[in-house]
């Protein structure tokens, strides 16, 4: 426990001047949440540790509403919470191995919100740093905490205070998309893989000339035009009301793919009835609300096709690239 405890504390480096950065060693074998103070770089830069966690960015940035998001729906999609598997799936059938790979491993964890993949993570790995650039650590410090130690974060994964080439795995899932350049976010990510460690990620799909036109012929499109440059609680209280109308309407159309094709061009809430059928109602119906909220307000959205993202990470001198198709998109794995 103490040793991923330092192992972690001793990967930060300061993310202006690259140098090891000057804490309190009595912290180190206390795990978050760490005590509240500050962290020191020799060449004059000071960073806070604030609520028991290191940060390295202003609260408020371009990732507020995600930040919101999952303060509000802070347990929605843990496994812990449902009872299901779909987080753990998800993160075996990215990597294509059980999470028993990862034993022994030192893992980033890069976006890791309010910690659905977290829980799995660190009960599995040697080792883990989890970081996100909005306040979403703090519903995965409430989450996650009392599981197994490991280090968190806030920062920009694109200017992250981590040593390079430091980890056997780096996962990014669900982030890259919504970042302002997806390539330049693989290339900052590929940067931290040790010699041999693999990159695991996923991405927006863009497989033709018809996915922007279909995306712009929705009611969705000027929608989060408007909703991703209001206060997120605003936001918020438009798409619940939203998911309040569309909900009833979206549980009879998506079993008629013709019907639910129109419906939800009119009606842009997110539906998975037929996606998560043993769900508990509830907890379906919130997953609905959030991830409607989650597809309007984000600032950034960006879609790749599977050529494009294998063409970065070759530029990127990975190899045994697999990059195909999945139900999040693209997913692709590759070998540094």
């Amino acid at each position: 426990m103490e040793m991923a405890i330092s192992t972690g504390l001793r990967t930060l480096v300061c993310p202006v001047h690259q140098c090891e950065l000057q804490f309190d060693q009595s912290i180190i074998n206390i795990g978050v949440p760490f005590p509240d103070g500050g962290i020191n770089c020799p060449r004059g830069c000071t960073f806070r540790i604030e609520r028991g966690i290191p940060r390295f960015v202003p609260s408020d940035n371009y990732c507020s509403s995600f930040g919101l998001q999952w303060r509000k729906y802070q347990k929605t999609q843990l496994d812990s919470h449902t009872g299901a598997d779909i987080s753990r799936k998800r993160l075996e059938d990215s990597l294509d191995k059980p999470l028993s790979f990862l034993n022994g491993k030192r893992v980033l964890e890069a976006g890791c919100g309010a910690g659905r993949f977290t829980e799995h993570l660190a009960e599995n790995c040697g080792s883990l740093v989890s970081v996100d650039i909005s306040n979403a650590v703090d519903s995965n410090l409430t989450n996650c905490a009392g599981k197994k130690p490991y280090m968190l974060i806030q920062a920009d994964i694109n200017s992250a205070p981590l040593r390079p080439h430091s980890f056997d795995v780096v996962i990014c899932l669900g982030v890259i998309q919504h970042t302002p350049s997806p390539e330049l976010t693989i290339s900052n990510l590929a940067k931290y893989v040790k010699p041999g460690g693999d990159l695991v990620i996923d991405h927006y799909a863009n497989d033709s000339f018809f996915s922007p036109l279909g995306r712009v012929l929705s009611l969705g499109y000027p929608l989060r035009c408007v909703l991703k440059r209001l206060r997120p609680e605003v936001s918020l209280k438009i798409t619940t009301r939203l998911t309040a109308i569309a909900d009833p309407l979206r549980k009879r159309t998506y079993k008629i793919k013709w019907i639910d094709r129109i419906a939800v061009r009119l009606l842009p809430s997110t539906c998975y009835y037929g996606s998560y059928p043993g769900l508990d109602p509830e907890i379906l119906y919130e997953w609905n609300e959030l991830d409607t909220f989650d597809q309007l307000t984000d600032y950034y959205k960006h879609f790749r096709s599977a050529r494009d993202i294998r063409q970065c990470l070759s530029r990127l001198g990975f190899r045994e690239i697999y990059c195909e198709k999945s139900s999040q998109g693209v997913t692709a794995r590759a070998t540094m």
